[in-house]
């Protein structure tokens, strides 16, 4: 490997134990050769069932930037992380830039504690535990308490909402999509900047989300009643 990179070998053993921290090399316990690592494996079956959501999620989200004329997002938990997997962008010149690819923390933004809100409680404590509260921005709940007192209350409503969770100046909405087996299988999201933000319009945004979430929960083939 060393000759046919034209890496030293110290410097390419230091990528590949790299690589083999996150997941994505793996060194044979038998003969020392390195393989794939299981989380390519993770990451190709999260690829294919992101596809068919985002399909089916894709027209319900234009629909809601036309109706809004904010940034729709879509988005799902993975290994204590939350993955943006779609978004159509507002045509406001002033926008978040928040790309497909991008991970975030489960519990600071709308989009992330919705979907965190959902998960075992088990799950929720060993997201605490094992990756911790960082402060992200200014008003992220960094108080193990206090979030499992706003996952609970965002249960009890049914969405979440963010204030500077995130990014300085940025808010966002978002509510539940539900898979065929009724568990969550996804959150939709409207974010914007605060210069355009209000209770009243918070309220309609949500309300927007939630009707969206139901229709692509119904076509996931959920018996959920929302």
């Amino acid at each position: 490997m060393s000759a046919r990179l034209g890496l030293p070998k110290s410097t390419l053993h230091r990528f590949l134990a790299s690589l083999e921290s996150h997941g994505i090399l793996r060194r044979d316990s038998d003969d020392r050769r390195w393989r794939l690592g299981y989380r390519l494996v993770t990451w190709g079956e999260l690829a294919a069932e992101s596809t068919g959501l985002r399909h089916i999620a894709l027209p319900m989200m234009r629909d809601l930037v036309d109706e809004t004329g904010e940034t729709v997002v879509l988005t799902v938990y993975q290994d204590q992380e939350v993955v943006c997997i779609e978004k159509v962008e507002t045509s406001h010149p002033v926008r978040l830039k928040l790309d497909v690819g991008t991970r975030h923390p489960p519990h600071a933004g709308a989009s992330s504690k919705i979907l965190m809100a959902y998960l075992p409680e088990g799950e929720i404590q060993a997201i605490i535990r094992d990756k911790g509260l960082l402060q992200v921005c200014t008003n992220t709940i960094t108080a193990p308490d206090e979030l499992v007192a706003e996952l609970a209350r965002i249960r009890e409503l049914g969405y979440a909402e963010s204030h500077e969770e995130t990014d300085l100046g940025a808010w966002g909405v978002a509510t539940p999509i539900y898979g065929w087996n009724g568990n969550v299988a996804a959150a939709i999201g409207i974010v914007g900047p605060g210069s355009r933000f209000s209770d009243e319009l918070a309220q309609q945004y949500v309300a927007l989300c939630r009707d969206a979430a139901r229709r692509i929960s119904a076509l996931l083939g959920t018996e959920t009643e929302q």
